[in-house]
């Protein structure tokens, strides 16, 4: 097998258990973030009654990379390639 391929048989999942107390608190901190943009997906009508606005937002992948610079040089030399 190549360091590539990855068997999905031999994946570790990790559940909330799993974390330590930091690691829950910014999971639920992401967590109510989305729940709140969600929530401005609905509006309330006169009548009181609550409406969709606009379809639910997807969840993003958000990757957080040590070095920020490197996306900034990495998005320059892709924008410069002729």
């Amino acid at each position: 097998m190549a360091t590539a391929d990855l068997d999905m048989e031999n994946v570790i999942t990790v559940t909330e258990a799993d974390l330590r107390d930091e690691q829950k608190q910014a999971m639920e901190s992401a967590m109510e973030e989305y729940k709140q943009l969600c929530l401005k997906s609905f509006s309330v009508n006169r009548s009181g009654e609550v409406i969709p606005k606009q379809a639910l937002p997807m969840p993003r992948q958000v990757t957080f990379d040590p070095n920020p610079g490197k996306v900034q040089t990495w998005l320059t030399m892709l924008l410069t390639v002729p």
